[in-house]
Parts: C-alpha cells; structure tokens; sequence
C-alpha cells in the first residue's frame, strides 16, 4: 500500500513525494528542527562560558596565571607534574 501522494510547495517550485520511505524521512528532518535549534543553543552558551573564562584568565596577575596554566599542565599529563 502506498502513501497518498503529498504536495509541498517553497516558492513557484512543487515537488511531488510519492515513497513512503522518502515521506517517513522528510517528516523525521522537520521534526528534528527542534533539536538542531536546542543543539545551537547549547553550544552558543559554552562559548559565552568560554569566552567569559578566557576574559577572567586574561584579567589575573601574573603568578596566578602562572600557577593556573601549571595545574591545568598537571591535569592534561594524568596528575604528573
């Protein structure tokens, strides 16, 4: 049995979808917009929280950055210092 044939238009273009599977997909990618949108958010946020943390770093002194950059060295080598 066969999906009954589905007319989506943009524009002057109109397309015809007659498989079900292709159909099945289409429905799939729209709803999926929802999560793409939450995705972008997501990641917009850790790069404010990164760019925040980037400017806080930037505004220690010296010795504290300097101490900062070597617990982070430890941390990256697995505790070894």
């Amino acid at each position: 049995m066969s999906a009954p044939e589905v007319r989506a238009a943009f524009g002057c273009e109109v397309m015809d979808v007659t498989d079900e599977l292709e159909l099945q997909r289409l429905l799939r990618e729209a709803h999926d917009e929802s999560a793409a949108v939450a995705g972008l958010e997501d990641s917009l946020e850790r790069l404010r929280r990164a760019r925040a943390a980037q400017t806080a770093l930037a505004g220690l002194p010296a010795e504290q950055l300097r101490e900062a950059l070597r617990m982070r060295r430890t941390a990256l080598a697995g505790g070894r210092p």
